[in-house]
C-alpha cells in the first residue's frame, strides 16, 4: 500500500491580502493607520469619518467601506429596501466609499426571501455605480448542529451578489454577563471558553468554503479576549488588548492550551477575585494563519483594527510574505 498525501506546498496565485475592521471615533485619524499602512489593502469603517481620511487612505492604495448595520424593520418592504439601497449608493458617491460592507446580524431566518431581495438590488444599483458589497457572516450553533438549517441570508445569494463574504471567527464563547440581551439564544455558547480557538475556526471556514468561493472569502480573525472570574459568581467581560488589565500582583506567565492553540491566563484581579483569561495574542495568531495557508485563504481581517497590537501586526506581515500556501487534502 501507497500512502499519498495531497498536502502540497505551492507558490500562492493571488496576493496575501489584509482587510480589518477600523472604528473611528472623536480622535480617530490616519495617523493611526500610518505605521501599518503598506500592509492594509482595504478598511471597512464603523462611525463617521471625514471624506479626507478616505481620500488619505486612498493616497496610499487602500480601500475604504462603510460597515452598517441593520435589522428586520429595514427590510420589511420593498419601498424600504429601495430607500436603505439608494442611501447607500448616495454615500458611496458624495464621501468616496469603495463599497458598503453589510454587518447585519442575528434577524429572524423567516426574512430570508426579502433579505435575498435587499442583497441582489444593493449589489445590482452598487456594481452599477462602480461599487463593491460585502458581507459579514458568522458560525453560530445551528451551523454546526445542522448545516442545511435556514439562516436569514442566503449562501447562494451571498455567493452571486458579494464581492467579500467576512467570515467572523470569533464570538464562540459569549462571554457571561456582557449585556447580550439580544444573543439569549445563544446560551449553549455562554460557558467559559475564548473567543476564538484553531479547530473552531477551521470549521467554521470549511463551512463557508463550500458554499462561497474563495477568492471572496476573508477569514476575520479576533484582537481581544474573554476575561472571566472564576470565584464568587461567575462572570465575564470582553477585553480589547492581548493580556489582562486589572492585575494584582505580577502577572504569572500565560498558559499555552496546545489544542485550543490559545494563550490562557490565570491571575489573581484587583477586584479580588481569580480570573481567567484567554487571549487574542501573536501566537494565538500566528497559528490562525497558518490554518488560512492550509485552506489557501489568502485574506484575513481583524475586529477590529485598533486593538491589534504591535505583535500581531508583526505576525501578520511576516504571513503576508511569506508567498506559500498549503493546498488541502484531495477529496
Amino acid at each position: 500500500m501507497v500512502s499519498v498525501s495531497c498536502l502540497q506546498e505551492t507558490p500562492a496565485t493571488t496576493e496575501k491580502k489584509v482587510f480589518p475592521w477600523f472604528v473611528y471615533k472623536d480622535g480617530s485619524s490616519f495617523k493611526d493607520v500610518e505605521p501599518v499602512k503598506e500592509i492594509i489593502n482595504s478598511i471597512s469603517v464603523f462611525g463617521n469619518p471625514p471624506k479626507s481620511f478616505i481620500d488619505e487612505c486612498h493616497r496610499n492604495n487602500i480601500e475604504v467601506y462603510r460597515a452598517v448595520g441593520g435589522s428586520e424593520d429595514n427590510i420589511n418592504t420593498s419601498g424600504k429596501i429601495k430607500v436603505l439601497v439608494d442611501e447607500y449608493v448616495n454615500d458611496c458617491k458624495v464621501n468616496g466609499y469603495d463599497g458598503i460592507d453589510l454587518d447585519f446580524e442575528h434577524l429572524n431566518s423567516d426574512v430570508q426571501k426579502s433579505y435575498s431581495q435587499f442583497l441582489e438590488l444593493a449589489s445590482q444599483k452598487l456594481h452599477a455605480a462602480g461599487k463593491k458589497m460585502s458581507h459579514c457572516v458568522s458560525f453560530y450553533p445551528t451551523s454546526f448542529i445542522d448545516e442545511e438549517a435556514k439562516m436569514f441570508y442566503d449562501p447562494e445569494v451571498l455567493a452571486k451578489t458579494c464581492d467579500l463574504v467576512r467570515v467572523m471567527c470569533y464570538d464562540m464563547y459569549f462571554a457571561p454577563g456582557i449585556g447580550k440581551a439580544e444573543l439569549k439564544h445563544r446560551d449553549d455558547c455562554m460557558g467559559i471558553g475564548p473567543t476564538s480557538d484553531y479547530s473552531w475556526t477551521k470549521e467554521a471556514m470549511t463551512f463557508w468554503i463550500k458554499r462561497i468561493p474563495k477568492e471572496k472569502l476573508v477569514m476575520a480573525l479576533p484582537a481581544y479576549a474573554n476575561d472571566y472570574t472564576v470565584t464568587g459568581n461567575s462572570k465575564g467581560r470582553q477585553i480589547y488588548q492581548s493580556v489582562p488589565d486589572s492585575v494584582s500582583g505580577v502577572l504569572p506567565p500565560p498558559i499555552w492550551l496546545c489544542y485550543e492553540k490559545v494563550n490562557m491566563y490565570l491571575y489573581d484581579g484587583t477586584d479580588g477575585n481569580r480570573h481567567m483569561f484567554y487571549a487574542s495574542d501573536a501566537r494565538s495568531t500566528e497559528a490562525l494563519l497558518e490554518l488560512a495557508d492550509e485552506l489557501g485563504i489568502a485574506q484575513i481581517g481583524f475586529w477590529h483594527f485598533n486593538s491589534v497590537d504591535p505583535q500581531m501586526w508583526d505576525t501578520t506581515v511576516k504571513w503576508q510574505k511569506n508567498n506559500k500556501i498549503i493546498n488541502r487534502p484531495c477529496k
